[in-house]
């Protein structure tokens, strides 16, 4: 080397074609990492779309749990129950037909089968019998049976009384 070639005083410049060939690399690798991000991104939303649509069809397959009701939704539900029940239908039915001389003594039910205990008294078997199927022949109780009967002789009656039990069941409007 000579002195002529070695100068310090002047900064050594980059040759352009160097220049040149540094942005011809850098342009493809800035194209590389620009695709690379968007095909990141749509693989991405490609798996979010592929997970909603296996949650959708999970959450069709799966049964739906009925809601629990609350509390007060229950007391509607007992009260609209009840309600239902022909109760005032029943006792009239059971008013008219205990007329004099039968005697109602003892009325029992059971809501929940619609069944009605009757206990009562009369002067003979034979009102005892008519009694049952007056309260047979109406709508509300379609059928009552005479369930039981005795002959009770009281000290203080003249004659003896029949007390007697009929079994019937209301039909539900």
């Amino acid at each position: 080397m000579t002195l002529k070639t070695i100068d310090f005083l002047r900064p050594v410049r980059a040759p352009f074609a160097g220049w040149c060939i540094l942005a011809v690399g850098a342009l493809p690798l800035g194209v590389a990492k620009w695709c690379d991000e968007r095909w990141t991104t749509e693989r991405r939303m490609a798996e979010e779309a592929q997970l909603a649509a296996v949650d959708a069809r999970r959450a069709v397959q799966r049964p739906v749990a009925p809601p629990v009701p609350s509390a007060t939704e229950r007391r509607l539900q007992q009260a609209r129950t009840e309600l239902r029940r022909p109760w005032l239908a029943s006792l009239r039915s059971i008013e008219s037909a205990a007329v004099d001389p039968v005697y109602l003594l003892a009325l029992s039910f059971e809501p929940t089968t619609g069944a009605i205990k009757l206990e009562a008294e009369a002067p003979s078997f034979e009102h005892a019998l008519a009694f049952t199927q007056v309260l047979a022949d109406g709508v509300t109780l379609p059928s009552a049976t005479l369930a039981s009967h005795e002959q009770v002789a009281d000290a203080t009656a003249v004659r003896p009384t029949v007390r007697f039990t009929v079994l019937t069941r209301w039909n539900a409007p």
